[in-house]
């Protein structure tokens, strides 16, 4: 669903190679891109030029956003940003080469819309299991105790439920 803020008017642009413009736009965070882990916290940033080029606009630049971030062994929370450099061809749909061009990277109605090309920078510049630090030692398991804190006093041994049917288990002597 195209947004009013990342929907460009680029009728200056069509049909002039050579021709370029300057972008540079905060725009709302896109709202499915965030889970229990990492949660986009302000407004994403474009800054990018568009060049007219023979066969439509390359779009490049930076695609920036602040994110909260929480870790994914212990779930200590902190903020960072996630930026992504961009470079996209939008074509017009009479431009003979449709299938070599992504959806959502076209050109409709004298406009380019960006929300496609900043939900993929976001998306691939995110890191998939966030860490506090390199080391972290996690959460206890038995507990919870965040063992980055100095650990747990320690539990007794608990038999793995898994493997308890086997507990019993008798084999003969084998001589």
């Amino acid at each position: 669903m195209p947004s009013a803020d990342t929907t460009i008017d680029v009728r200056s642009l069509i049909d002039r190679p050579g021709a370029t413009r300057s972008l540079d736009r905060l725009v709302p965070a896109p709202g499915d891109l965030s889970d229990e882990l990492i949660r986009l916290a302000g407004p994403v940033s474009i800054r990018a030029r568009i060049d007219s080029v023979v066969d439509g606009l390359l779009v490049g630049g930076t695609v920036a956003a602040p994110v909260r971030l929480a870790c994914s062994r212990c779930l200590v929370e902190w903020n960072d940003d996630v930026c992504s450099d961009v470079t996209e061809l939008f074509t017009s749909g009479d431009a003979g080469a449709t299938d070599d061009v992504e959806a959502g990277y076209d050109i409709v109605d004298a406009t380019i819309d960006l929300d496609v090309m900043i939900r993929d920078a976001l998306a691939a510049a995110m890191p998939v299991r966030p860490l506090c630090t390199t080391d972290c030692a996690g959460l206890c398991p038995t507990c919870g105790t965040d063992m980055n804190q100095g650990g747990c006093d320690g539990h007794p041994a608990r038999p793995d439920q898994w493997w308890a049917a086997l507990a019993d288990l008798k084999f003969p002597d084998a001589r």
